[in-house]
């Protein structure tokens, strides 16, 4: 069956994700036939005349493509309805703009609902909270919320086959890691000045820490404070931690965790159907960590120093996680990507 041309949009300054990508991987295997396009401009630039141009052509684009898959807000509300035939798919991003919403819509709950997807036609959430966000706050004008299936990228990590090849991947790279439990450290927007906080890591006892892991436990993180602080490490402990330079990729590294503390709500929530213990760690000025703060204190991390507070021995989940997992996961057992090409051949 033939299908319209399909264009991967963002002009939010993003870059195709790794919900796009694994959407578009999917696409490109079982829709042989179709023909994909790829728009990824900001409009948000330091230049007025280059911003005009990018929106001259977004519109342009929205109005002439029949099929259009997103990430966020850049279907624009002032094209046309969507006419028959025409998908224009959402798949939600839990971004830390998400939080910032749902935070200012609890101070504010007369605030009016916002029109920031009414264009869309077809939205994957990805977690109930999401969902539930989108129902209550946010105004469609005639599209289908599949309230039932998770995040592509949520999906693709909890395949046994895709951990086992990423775990081999690792091991590869971190042969003394092999038989033991990560843990992983995952942090987003270090060395920008706006977010960075070396205070975060005062005082944080690396070496107490290692120790009370236990030799079940292997630490992972990508932190140029953790980097500095092993430094002074005696050779033994080695054989528990390390910190990347960019020899494995962040988003791999969920598919070998066993546990992840994260400032990154974007790696934080796709982890949550894993059903792996997630911890937020107060990094960056992150609405994310406000929202953790506020309604899952226990899963919050004020300073690293916190951390320590982990029960590295803990089988049965606490209160707080269940509910956690309940709010933010789906099952996981159908893959949106497969319902994604079914919503383009119809």
């Amino acid at each position: 069956m033939s299908v319209n041309p399909i264009c991967f949009l963002s002009t939010r300054g993003r870059e195709m994700n790794i919900d796009l990508k694994l959407i578009k991987d999917y696409l490109e295997e079982n829709l042989s036939e179709a023909e994909f396009h790829y728009f990824f401009k900001s409009n948000a630039t330091k230049i007025p005349a280059a911003n005009r141009q990018i929106e001259k052509a977004r519109l342009s684009l929205c109005k002439n493509f029949k099929n259009i898959i997103c990430m966020d807000s850049s279907i624009p509300i002032k094209i046309p309805s969507a006419a028959p035939g025409e998908r224009r798919i959402l798949s939600v991003a839990p971004y830390d703009y998400i939080f910032n919403e749902y935070l200012n819509f609890v101070e504010n709950p007369e605030k009016p609902p916002k029109k920031t997807f009414f264009r869309c036609t077809h939205v994957i959430p990805g977690a109930p909270f999401i969902t539930n966000l989108l129902k209550e706050h946010y105004e469609f004008e005639q599209a289908e919320i599949l309230s039932d299936i998770c995040s592509p990228f949520s999906w693709h990590l909890s395949q046994e086959p895709c951990r086992k090849q990423m775990r081999q991947d690792f091991y590869t790279m971190y042969p003394q890691a092999k038989g033991k439990k990560i843990l992983s450290l995952l942090l987003v927007n270090q060395g920008n000045k706006e977010t960075d906080d070396n205070e975060v890591f005062l005082d944080f006892p690396l070496k107490e820490f290692i120790e009370k892991m236990g030799e079940e436990w292997f630490f992972i993180t990508n932190s140029m404070d953790i980097l500095n602080m092993s430094e002074i490490l005696s050779f033994d402990y080695f054989s528990h931690i390390a910190c990347m330079k960019n020899q494995f990729n962040i988003n791999n590294l969920l598919y070998v965790s066993d546990m992840l503390i994260t400032n990154s709500s974007k790696h934080g929530i796709a982890f949550v159907p894993t059903k792996n213990p997630v911890y937020c760690l107060d990094y960056g000025d992150k609405y994310f960590s406000k929202y953790m703060k506020d309604f899952y204190p226990s899963l919050y991390f004020e300073k690293a120093a916190d951390m320590m507070k982990i029960n590295f021995q803990k089988e049965i989940l606490s209160e707080d996680e269940q509910k956690f997992y309940r709010e933010f996961s789906y099952d996981v057992k159908e893959n949106p990507c497969e319902k994604i090409a079914q919503i383009l051949l119809i």
